[in-house]
């Protein structure tokens, strides 16, 4: 982990890259002893901040930006990958009740009281670095909901709300970016090799169990009530056909359990 992290400052791009993502990938073998990769991070953020530009930042937000483009200044190489992976490491971190961890927070706090000017401006900041594709996006949206449903510190929590960022948010943005439709929802539960399915399954049962919240996020985000059950709706029509590579009862019957109570 030492060397990882040394090589985050290096000068060639791909260094940078390739030794955070080693980074990441080690993050759930390392159990508690987390406080030297947290400062790293800080000092990562700390570094970034001082450098990056607002054309910076809207280049590597551009449908145009492509791995060849990255920020080379005389103190830290980055690009949007390297950022990419930096909050998939946090996601990770914050799950973690430790002092380090916590500061890490208050250091992301800082940033966003700082920069961000309101939620809607911060989810679509977080998803054009963080979902350059199907996978970065399932990956994300997978991530916040396992910090969910499994055991967290109240300050982990408390970071997450104070940011509004929660699994009900997240997939209604994501719902919006896609259209405010089913069509790429069934591509999506389409793919053989895509992660959705199982992210789907695991959402819809959390959104069940948590209707109140979800119908309250609803209430104050891009999709309103009958666009969602006209989603749900379209869906469950689709899915009772043929076509699909996998018994598709189990998700049907998730998801007219949600439509019936979405319509209480």
């Amino acid at each position: 982990m030492t060397i990882a992290c040394s090589l985050w400052n290096h000068d060639k791009i791909y260094m940078c890259r390739k030794s955070m993502e080693l980074c990441y990938r080690l993050v759930p073998l390392m159990g508690d002893d987390i406080s030297y990769l947290a400062q790293n991070v800080i000092q990562y953020i700390r570094q970034v901040r001082f450098v990056i530009s607002v054309n910076d930042l809207e280049r590597m937000r551009s449908s145009e930006y492509t791995e060849f483009f990255y920020n080379d200044s005389s103190s830290i190489t980055f690009d949007r990958g390297t950022i990419k992976t930096l909050i998939q490491i946090i996601l990770l971190l914050i799950r973690k009740a430790d002092p380090t961890v916590f500061q890490v927070m208050d250091e992301l706090k800082d940033l966003y009281c700082t920069n961000i000017s309101s939620h809607s401006e911060f989810k679509e900041l977080l998803f054009d670095l963080c979902c350059v594709n199907d996978d970065d996006t399932i990956q994300l949206l997978d991530t916040i909901l396992m910090l969910y449903q499994q055991p967290s510190s109240i300050e982990c929590s408390s970071f997450l709300k104070s940011i509004d960022i929660n699994p009900h948010n997240l997939f209604l943005y994501f719902v919006y970016r896609c259209g405010s439709t089913h069509d790429i929802l069934i591509d999506l539960l389409l793919e053989n090799d895509s992660e959705f399915l199982a992210y789907f399954h695991q959402y819809i049962r959390y959104a069940i169990n948590d209707i109140k919240h979800f119908k309250s996020s609803l209430n104050s985000t891009w999709i309103d009530l009958d666009t969602m059950q006209t989603i749900i709706a379209n869906m469950v029509l689709i899915l009772e056909g043929d076509g699909f590579p996998y018994n598709t009862k189990p998700l049907i019957r998730r998801l007219t359990r949600f439509e019936e109570l979405l319509a209480l």
